[in-house]
């Protein structure tokens, strides 16, 4: 027997999936009526994944679709919640895209490790670029330039089985360049071409990039898993785990809400948390 769940705020694609979520009693995600959700894209109407002779040194350019907007996507703002710029970051990016090393000289994947300190306290993701090259490297990219800084984890996600409360879908997100976590809003004018994988499955601390409807709108926004959530295998793009730190992403996760009977103030942190800054290291 598979699980029902409510939901709010996870892509169509995973409606029906591991979790078995049951649509007579789903949540609408943020702007939409249930009835106007479309259906999961055929594989003829998915976003092309990134083809390139050498995967791990893709162009800005291979990498991204920058010349449309998906539908359901709204214009990205001209201001960060930080208060930067957002037309001058998306040019940072694509400028030192490539000075992104995710390989050494033999061609060897880095350990790469992202530090994240936040107003709770700091934790530590292993990423796993050969896993998601394109996606690794735009979040180091967004992390050199600082455009983490002063944005916050904007939605806690808190789920439980309508058929077996021991089976829960609990996760953070953060990144929002509005700080709202509202749909379409994820993107500040570039969109990371999907990276699935079918074998690595989301654990506790699983680290990855987040999506609306559309598989082909991830941008800026990120989450971390607190539990298995084999809904989200295959369907989202995993840049690495959270290796040291996890307690303080439960306690992130485990703030208290707007409100717990309505939606979507369940899922918004009364007093969200901010993150102060983002670096990396390649040490073996």
């Amino acid at each position: 027997m598979t699980a029902s769940f409510k939901i709010a705020l996870v892509s169509p694609i995973v409606l029906g999936l591991a979790f078995g979520l049951g649509c007579n009693n789903s949540e609408p995600i943020i702007g939409e009526s249930r009835s106007s959700i479309p259906e999961p894209k055929s594989e003829a109407n998915a976003p092309a994944e990134t083809k390139t002779s050498d995967p791990m040194n893709a162009s800005f350019a291979e990498a991204t679709v920058t010349d449309e907007i998906p539908d359901g996507q709204e214009q990205p703002p001209d201001v960060l919640l930080n208060g930067k710029p957002t037309a001058v970051l998306r040019l940072q990016v694509e400028k030192i895209w490539k000075s992104i090393a995710l390989t050494d000289s033999s061609g060897k994947p880095l350990p790469l490790k992202a530090t994240v300190r936040t107003e709770a306290g700091e934790f530590v993701i292993e990423l796993n670029p050969a896993l998601a090259p394109n996606h690794v490297r735009n979040f180091l990219a967004l992390a050199k330039i600082g455009y983490f800084e002063g944005l916050q984890f904007e939605r806690t996600i808190h789920q439980v089985s309508d058929e077996d409360a021991k089976i829960r879908l609990d996760m953070v997100k953060f990144g929002c360049p509005v700080g709202t976590g509202e749909r379409g809003r994820g993107h500040i004018g570039y969109f990371i071409r999907p990276e699935f994988s079918e074998t690595v499955k989301h654990e506790v601390g699983t680290v990855g990039f987040w999506h609306d409807e559309d598989p082909g709108t991830a941008g800026c926004r990120l989450y971390i898993t607190l539990n298995p959530a084999p809904a989200l295998d295959g369907e989202f793009t995993i840049i690495g785990k959270v290796t040291r730190g996890l307690d303080i992403v439960s306690s992130i996760a485990n703030r208290p809400v707007i409100n717990m009977e309505n939606y979507p103030e369940k899922e918004i942190p009364r007093n969200p948390i901010k993150i102060q800054q983002v670096t990396f290291t390649a040490d073996r």
